[in-house]
């Protein structure tokens, strides 16, 4: 083994004595129970923010384009329940159950700042109502950015059929292949988490930090939640042992442990970035 493999396999193995070290394996059963307690609420967050805007349909489009990007064995057990919850009225955004939806997704959000500030080595400082509006507007942020990538995955195809008009030649197998939406599904799911990464490790822990220093970790956590999800799915296909053991409960169960395991993941990503910035400065 070269020098240079040396290194990179000591960097792993500090970051993860790291892990161990800063507690991530309670911190990431919380972030995995927090944020189940709380997808249930954001979609309806999500759905009533829609009609809001005057079209509950965006609400189901991006559930729906969430739904096909990821692990199919994972998500099966639960759709159901979850497009039961588009066909509800929820009432409107100033309600009393709105605001509780609110707090409850806010959950989630709150339990990757606490192990984001505990991998960076942070001491919260900031105040208790800094961090609650923080949490919501991640929360109402996050519904948004979700609803104008739906706004996006209609409008777009009609742009382009638009163009096909003027050049058809040109755009019309482009035309087809866009209308299916199938190529551009994953590229815009691995866009959403980068762009959600970047601001939940730039935002969400106590001290800003350049985004070039962040990039490794982050991209490394997409790499192996890529690589988690397929060996999850090919797992629950083949060797599912969640339905022998919960029976029905075996999907909510399913979804809970690979929530816990890309918790850890997260986690484990700003181990990553930390060791990498205590080696620059040592350097230095």
């Amino acid at each position: 083994m070269n020098q240079s493999a040396q290194s990179v396999l000591a960097l792993f193995i500090e970051a993860l004595k790291r892990l161990f070290a800063d507690e991530a394996v309670p911190l990431a059963g919380n972030i995995a129970f927090r944020t189940m307690f709380s997808i249930f609420p954001f979609l309806i967050f999500v759905t009533s923010l829609a009609g809001f805007f005057g079209s509950e349909d965006l609400a189901q489009r991006i559930i729906a384009f969430l739904l096909s990007v990821a692990p199919e064995q994972l998500v099966h057990p639960l759709s159901g329940e979850i497009m039961a919850i588009l066909t509800v009225q929820h009432g409107g955004l100033v309600s009393l159950s709105a605001a509780l939806t609110i707090w409850s997704a806010m959950g989630g959000v709150d339990s990757i700042r606490v192990a984001l500030n505990r991998a960076y080595d942070i001491k919260e400082h900031r105040s208790i109502w800094f961090l609650n509006v923080q949490n919501v507007l991640f929360v109402i942020g996050a519904a948004i950015v979700l609803l104008v990538v739906a706004i996006l995955l209609v409008v777009f195809p009609l742009f382009v059929a638009a163009l096909t008009q003027f050049a058809p030649d040109q755009l019309i197998n482009f035309t087809s292949l866009v209308s299916s939406f199938d190529f551009l599904r994953y590229p815009v799911a691995i866009g959403l988490l980068m762009i959600a990464l970047l601001v939940a490790h730039q935002f969400l822990p106590a001290r800003t930090t350049p985004i070039l220093r962040l990039l490794p970790g982050i991209v490394l956590t997409i790499i192996v939640w890529v690589v988690l999800s397929g060996m999850f799915s090919l797992w629950l296909s083949r060797f599912n042992s969640f339905t022998t053991t919960y029976a029905s409960l075996s999907g909510i169960f399913a979804a809970m442990f690979f929530l816990y395991l890309a918790a850890l993941v997260l986690i484990f990503g700003g181990e990553f970035n930390r060791v990498l910035m205590e080696i620059r400065k040592s350097r230095a």
